[in-house]
């Protein structure tokens, strides 16, 4: 592992641990052990970390998420159960995501940040759908991906911060609105 690549994974780590705004460019460099100068030489800021981090997130997800569609589209059509809508990994780095985006709110180059890392998620998931049912239109499948997106959300903070399953009885509403036919 290269330099670079040590100190995104300690600030990952440390982010996971802490959170975005307990997380400090010391924090990081004792994660990485690496003194904070050797952090400045490949990174400005801590804003620089997060956009490298966000974007290796992302890359990561896209990789993690088209393997899916790929299992899809030999598959057929594929009946969830909550345990395997969002893979571990998948929803580690969502609940990541989530994380960076609380400092949105209060930091213009981090809303940037998350806004681009959206758009590169959201157009990627409109190919992938797109190659899988080319009848489908963009505008479709975008509303399908907000709403699945809110209900992955949902069901993520369930999860993790309430500490509480998603009822079984939930999967058919999931189901319903994941289906490739155009209604």
């Amino acid at each position: 592992m290269n330099r670079s690549d040590q100190i995104l994974h300690a600030a990952e780590q440390c982010m996971r641990q802490k959170g975005f705004h307990q997380t400090s460019i010391q924090n990081i460099a004792s994660q990485a052990d690496v003194s904070i100068g050797l952090i400045y030489k490949y990174y400005k800021n801590k804003e620089a970390i997060i956009e490298a981090l966000v974007t290796r997130v992302v890359q990561r997800m896209i990789a993690l998420l088209n393997a899916d569609f790929e299992q899809i589209a030999h598959a057929g059509g594929i009946t969830h159960s909550a345990q395997d809508i969002v893979p571990p990994e998948v929803e580690d780095s969502i609940v990541l995501l989530m994380e960076i985006s609380s400092e949105a709110t209060r930091n213009e180059r981090i809303r940037q940040i998350m806004h681009d890392a959206w758009q590169v998620l959201k157009n990627n998931f409109i190919q992938q759908e797109q190659t899988l049912n080319p009848a489908l239109d963009a505008n479709m499948i975008h509303t399908r991906l907000y709403v699945m997106s809110l209900v992955i959300d949902g069901m993520i903070i369930r999860r993790c911060m309430k500490q509480r399953d998603v009822p079984a009885s939930f999967m058919p509403f999931f189901d319903a609105i994941t289906r490739s036919e155009e209604h």
